[in-house]
């Protein structure tokens, strides 16, 4: 053990018994991003090897004719792990140094008006520290929690929003006690105690039947009432605006095939129809086309984002394909 290290690794502020920490077990001569990831993992091992990172915080109050300012100060004194491990960035702010009583010079006044703004909408980086906070699921499943809700079409967008069926899910079952968080987190914590041997497991089984039975009556009692608003949710989610041709509602559907499409809900009687990608998410946002009343679908591949008319024989396309073929 050096000077700078450990004689076993730093396993931070909470243990975690999902799964056993990624670690480097030899050199990898790796290229593009394999190699940024394996650099990754190597220098976050050795940093858990690493002494702690030494900073100095420090609060000045100053007293201007009774009113009270504040002023924070922080300053690394030695970096240590931080050498090893760069990535997380910390801004410094140093401040000198006063004792009680010192008298202090105003160089510069300024009255600035500010108005209150909302919260930072979730990341899915920050919505994983919150699931954490609420003790949801584990340092393995979070991220896969996440996935499941995005590919149920429950959340949309980069920053997860809620979509039309994950609000009337969450209103029909506001008052069961399956969805509230402290449920969860509650047996979360008795896995762990059952992990560590602190509670036995025939008492934990036992309390989460009860918890299940009681949440399963309840929606029993309420499955009709709860359908018919997951149903008006589900109808919102799939609407992709009016139809041109006879007014009625257009929807996304699926072929026989398996393949989604939009269709008119007066089918039989209208057969107007648009076809899909098949691959990506797709939203409508209420947008019709001026050539031809077609609604503008929303289409996002991967990094990709982009607007469409939802009809191959509208006009605005054909301009551009011809654009394309006399190039």
């Amino acid at each position: 053990v050096t000077k700078n290290g450990r004689a076993r690794p730093m396993r931070g502020k909470k243990m975690a018994t999902d799964h056993p920490p990624i670690h480097p077990v030899d050199f990898a001569k790796l290229e593009g991003n394999q190699q940024k990831i394996y650099e990754l993992i190597a220098r976050r091992f050795l940093a858990t090897l690493a002494n702690d990172s030494i900073s100095k915080k420090s609060k000045v109050i100053i007293d201007i004719e009774g009113e009270k300012f504040e002023a924070n100060g922080y300053e690394i004194l030695e970096k240590n792990w931080r050498k090893i491990y760069p990535y997380i960035k910390v801004k410094e702010r140093k401040i000198p140094e006063v004792r009680e009583g010192d008298l202090v010079r105003i160089i510069d006044m300024k009255k600035i008006g500010k108005e209150t703004k909302p919260p930072n909408k979730y990341s899915q980086g920050s919505l994983i520290g919150e699931m954490e906070r609420l003790g949801l699921g584990t340092k393995s499943t979070r991220h896969e929690i996440i996935q499941k809700l995005y590919r149920r079409r429950y959340v949309s967008g980069n920053y997860p929003s809620p979509t039309p069926s994950a609000i009337a899910v969450t209103e029909a079952l506001k008052d069961n006690a399956i969805i509230k968080p402290e449920m969860t987190a509650d047996l979360e914590k008795e896995m762990d105690e059952i992990a560590n041997g602190q509670m036995k497991m025939g008492k934990m089984v036992e309390k989460s039947r009860k918890i299940l039975s009681n949440a399963m009556e309840s929606l029993e009692r309420k499955k009709e009432e709860i359908g018919k608003e997951i149903g008006r949710a589900l109808s919102k989610q799939n609407f992709f605006g009016k139809c041109p041709r006879c007014g009625n509602d257009l929807f996304i559907k699926k072929s026989r095939k398996g393949k989604r499409f939009i269709g008119c809900s007066n089918y039989p009687k209208c057969k107007n129809s648009y076809p899909l990608p098949q691959k990506g998410k797709i939203y409508f946002n209420g947008e019709y086309c001026d050539e031809c009343g077609s609604p503008i679908v929303t289409i996002i591949m991967g990094k990709k984002k982009w607007k469409s008319c939802a009809s191959m024989d509208c006009s605005s396309k054909k301009v551009k394909r011809d654009k394309k073929s006399k190039k």
